[in-house]
Order: C-alpha cells, then structure tokens, then sequence
C-alpha cells in the first residue's frame, strides 16, 4: 500500500474498531470489551507517530464520546493522554518484540483504565475496577490482531 493510501487505511481500520465497539454483546461480556478505538488509535500512533498524533487521538475520542454516549470530553483526555504516552515511546517501540508491545500496551490500558476508574468516581458513578483485570486480559488478546492489521496497511520501505 502506497503512503497516499495510508489515510485511507487509517478510515478503514477506524470503521472496523467502530463496528466492534458497537457490536451488541450480552449480560456481563458487556464490561470486559476491548476498548477497540483505543487500541486503534494506539496501534497507529505506535506505527505511524508522524502521521498520526494527540490531535487525532483526541478526535477520535470525541467520536468513542459520541458513539458510546460518555459525557463530553471524557474518552477525548483519556485518548489524548494514551497518545501523549505512545508518541513518547514510539521511537523505540517499533524495534520492541510482539510480546513486549503486547505488554507495553498492557500497561498503558492498565493506566489509562486507573485512569477512567477516577474519572468515574469523580462523577460519582460506579467505577467497575472490579472487572479491570479480565477487561485487561482480552486487551492483551485482541491487541495482536490490531497490530498486525495495522502492520500490514503500512507502506512497504524498499
């Protein structure tokens, strides 16, 4: 894929994580979905930090904001920061192992979850910390799918 295809792919992959988020699941499995924007957004600020930054990030979140009916303003920080913290690793993330980018995107989803967890209760509504453990768990499954789709709309370097 060429780089003039590249924002394209960006869409594409945006439309797929769009799908899964909204795809209905039922009773519990609810709260142990996979952010999936996040780890799009995460898996294109890692892949392409030039193209893709905060701003996007922050866009995106407003778009999780509207779609899963949060309040205004919360994925947007949440998105933003989680790319302020893969734009300062990016460099060197590309070199890391699967395993080690699985496990970097671990702890960022744990941050960014510690994270919601206090925005949640600043809200005064019920956190869910409770399921953060397993919600972390399937991020860590689906992040290599997202990855190596990702890895794959990347424009080959000859």
């Amino acid at each position: 894929m060429e780089s003039d295809n590249r924002g394209i792919a960006v869409c594409l992959t945006l439309i797929l994580a769009v799908v899964l988020s909204l795809m209905p699941l039922s009773g519990d499995w609810i709260v142990w979905k996979p952010n999936f924007l996040l780890l799009t957004v995460m898996a294109w600020v890692m892949r392409w930090p030039d193209g893709v930054g905060i701003f996007f990030a922050a866009s995106v979140g407003l778009l999780a904001d509207i779609l899963l009916r949060m309040s205004p303003g919360h994925s947007v920080i949440v998105f933003a920061l989680c790319a302020f913290a893969l734009a300062l690793v990016s460099r060197w993330a590309k070199y890391l192992s699967m395993l080690q980018r699985t496990l970097l995107v671990a702890l960022i989803i744990s941050l960014v979850a510690m994270f919601e967890a206090s925005l949640f209760i600043f809200y005064g509504r019920p956190s869910g910390i409770e399921y953060l453990p397993m919600k972390i768990l399937l991020s860590m499954l689906a992040w290599p799918f997202i990855d190596r789709l990702v890895a794959r709309m990347q424009p080959r370097r000859d």
